[in-house]
């Protein structure tokens, strides 16, 4: 599949199931199958094994990981900035702020 076959595929599978928000493993997946869509289309031959080993690399990459506990955070990112503070996938914030998106 071509990246722009997994382009037009992406579209429908978002028109179809009306998802308004994907969870950070299907982001993570998406990743990964554009980065190999990518991959064979840069080089589309099958490659040695050095090849083979990228590709399988680049498919099985793990996801993302979001800390579960304010203490996995703090190991992540760092002293919490301030008691208020809360945390989500891209770090610390403040929610007087509102919820940052990347």
């Amino acid at each position: 599949m071509t990246s722009r076959d997994f382009a037009y595929w992406l579209q429908g599978f978002f028109e179809i199931s009306n998802a308004e928000t994907i969870t950070p493993e299907q982001t993570n997946m998406i990743k990964n199958h554009l980065n190999l869509a990518f991959k064979h289309e840069i080089d589309p031959s099958m490659g040695n094994e050095k090849h083979q080993q990228e590709l399988n690399a680049i498919h099985t990459r793990k996801p993302f990981q979001i800390p579960r506990t304010e203490e996995e955070a703090i190991a992540k990112w760092g002293k919490k900035p301030s008691p208020e503070y809360k945390y989500n996938m891209h770090g610390w914030y403040d929610p007087a702020q509102g919820t940052p998106r990347c």
